[in-house]
């Protein structure tokens, strides 16, 4: 008895001995929380503006605290530098950490951190390969979808934006961020071309994305008519139970198309009807009369008067004059530059003007006047950046020698260099002539190689069997040419051993109509145009046959200048939505369209590849069941 009960205290003592043990193993103290009054006081200073200071409260904590304590409070202080844009200081403070350091909670803080910066650096694809694996939970889940979502809007991944932004949403709780976070949405699916919008509609409501598609599609069709739109909204929703789309951004978004949709009550066109313009002068005027026309029967109607501007750059500013005093409340025009010009160095103009074409200036912009036109510059810099997305680093440049071939290389060299490219060559090319051999082996390196084999010859006093090489280290070539002289030019690009190097080009170098047989010669080429010419089952194809039917001469010659007068008209009411907003991105015939600050009009242009000498979209929705693309007709 006394055995089996020492042997029950000695069993009792080693169990409290090792229940004392393992409590000293496991039972570590809960690290620090941060000092809620820290919290607070930044809190405060970041919601009037002050990221500065919060950013100082949470460094000026760090300081005395232990790890992680103070990683965390490093981090916050990285948010608000973050939030009030300074980059550097946000750098610096993140090369001090290091994730492997950081328990799970901070490795995340410290990678959405990064992922910040990166986006700050315009680098969308780090942060997605620093966010390829999202949480599920947590309190950084919604943040990881957020900036994933805004890294695809800058590649252009419209789609996969609108995905992630519908995904972020249901870790969201409060209302204002929830607003925002839809009109990222719509941003988002605002992108998509109408042929992209009615493609992707493949899942059945009440499907989100599905629901978002269909929602800018109808506000399309109704764009001119807010009321309708309003009337169509119940049936919607009814569709879609549920939707993400609250009531407070349906009340938004038609409330904001009601303010905007009107048109002015006189609009005067001044364009070049007589002279070397006339053909394109004249094909604006028509393509605008065709939107003009085209705008439903219920919607208010404006006048429009035309006024001829002549040969004389220097009468445009009388002839605006005349419009305003025959009573234009908006003026659309002049065409040529030197006019647009003329214009921006009057002192005043009572009236907003539409200019036709763009001037580069370092005088202050006159918020009278807005420029819009088919400017190559912008294509040359969505070169540059459809390039960088297709990851290459490393560029050739051959343009035509002259004026607006260095203006247009400027613009590619400048958007390049900015995106951090490097570019290896810049050679000119005289667009007379036929042989362009000697510019393209200089470019390729090809001289250099052809050197060294003389050089070698004359040393070892005998021929060589040699085969030139030329450079290796470049990725790509961006050529600015006509479809006469790209013809010319690329074939040679091959028979100077560069036919694997992609060879990247601007608009000019499609005609606009298919040429199979004479186009067979730059195929693999890529280069941007206008949806009017790239894009088939968009919501102006009646347009295009209306402007193919009454006008088949000039229409083949002056196609884009048709389609730059239907987006001068329809853009009008929305100009001044167009640096944000609802509206902040007008979906156009000539492209995707948004303003500048200096007020000028860029265009977002679609992209195709030569194949068989046709033109085929790149990047777009592959026909149903088939897995590819169509070519453009």
């Amino acid at each position: 008895m006394y055995l089996q009960c020492t042997v029950s205290r000695l069993i009792l003592a080693v169990c409290i001995t090792l229940l004392l043990l393992n409590g000293c193993t496991t039972m570590q103290p809960a690290a620090p929380e941060p000092d809620t009054r820290i919290q607070e006081q930044a809190r405060l200073l970041q919601d009037v503006g002050d990221y500065q200071g919060a950013a100082a409260i949470y460094l000026d904590a760090a300081g005395p605290a232990e790890s992680p304590l103070k990683e965390e409070y490093l981090l916050a202080a990285v948010d608000s530098l973050l939030d009030g844009d300074e980059i550097e200081r946000a750098s610096l403070v993140m090369d001090g950490l290091s994730a492997s350091d950081l328990p799970e909670p901070l490795q995340q803080h410290y990678t959405v951190n990064m992922a910040r910066l990166a986006l700050a650096g315009q680098q969308p694809d780090a942060v997605l390969e620093l966010l390829q694996d999202p949480p599920n939970e947590g309190p950084f889940a919604g943040k990881y979808r957020a900036l994933r979502g805004t890294a695809r809007l800058m590649k252009k991944e419209y789609a996969a934006a609108a995905q992630e932004f519908i995904e972020r949403n249901t870790y969201l709780t409060d209302p204002d961020q929830q607003l925002d976070n839809q009109f990222s949405t719509w941003e988002a699916v605002s992108g998509l071309s109408d042929p992209e919008l009615q493609q992707l509609r493949t899942a059945p409501p009440p499907d989100a994305f599905s629901g978002w598609l269909e929602l800018v599609e109808l506000t399309r069709l109704y764009l001119q008519q807010p009321d309708a739109l309003g009337d169509v909204i119940p049936h919607w929703q009814m569709r879609y139970p549920g939707h993400p789309a609250s009531e407070q951004f349906m009340m938004e978004l038609l409330g904001g198309m009601r303010a905007l949709g009107q048109p002015p009550e006189q609009v005067a066109l001044l364009l070049p009807l007589s002279g070397k313009l006339a053909g394109a002068a004249t094909a604006i005027r028509d393509g605008l009369l065709a939107a003009y026309y085209d705008t439903p029967e219920d919607s208010s109607r404006s006048v429009i008067r035309i006024y001829d501007t002549g040969a004389d750059p220097l009468a445009a500013g009388d002839v605006y004059q005349q419009a305003v005093a025959d009573g234009a409340r908006f003026v659309i025009g002049p065409l040529r530059k030197q006019s647009v010009t003329t214009l921006m160095q009057l002192e005043q103009l009572p009236v907003p003007l539409l200019a036709l074409n763009q001037v580069e200036t370092t005088e202050p912009v006159n918020t009278a006047i807005y420029q819009f036109g088919l400017a190559p510059e912008d294509e040359a810099r969505e070169v540059a950046q459809r390039a960088m997305r297709d990851g290459h680093l490393q560029a050739i440049a051959l343009v035509p020698e002259g004026d607006w071939g260095e203006r247009v290389y400027a613009a590619f060299a400048e958007e390049w260099f900015k995106l951090g490219g490097f570019l290896l060559e810049h050679s000119t090319y005289n667009p007379a002539e036929t042989d362009h051999g000697k510019i393209i082996s200089a470019a390729l390196n090809l001289d250099d190689s052809n050197a060294r084999k003389t050089r070698l010859t004359r040393l070892l006093g005998q021929q060589l069997e040699f085969e030139p090489r030329r450079r290796q280290d470049v990725d790509f070539i961006f050529l600015l040419a006509t479809p006469k002289q790209a013809r010319l030019i690329r074939p040679q690009l091959s028979f100077y051993r560069a036919s694997r190097v992609p060879v990247y080009s601007t608009s000019h170098v499609y005609s606009g109509y298919p040429d199979k047989a004479r186009d067979t010669d730059i195929n693999g080429m890529l280069f941007c145009d206008l949806p009017w010419i790239l894009e088939s089952g968009g919501s102006w194809q009646h347009l295009q046959k209306t402007v193919n039917e009454r006008w088949p001469d000039n229409a083949r010659q002056y196609n884009r200048f048709y389609a730059l007068g239907i987006d001068s008209w329809r853009i009008t009411p929305y100009l001044n939505q167009l640096e944000g907003g609802i509206f902040g991105a007008y979906q156009g015939v000539t492209g995707k369209l948004s303003l500048d600050p200096q007020q000028q009009v860029h265009r977002t242009l679609r992209w195709a590849q030569f194949k068989s000498g046709l033109p085929y979209l790149l990047d777009a929705v592959p026909e149903p069941g088939t897995g590819t693309a169509t070519a453009t007709d």
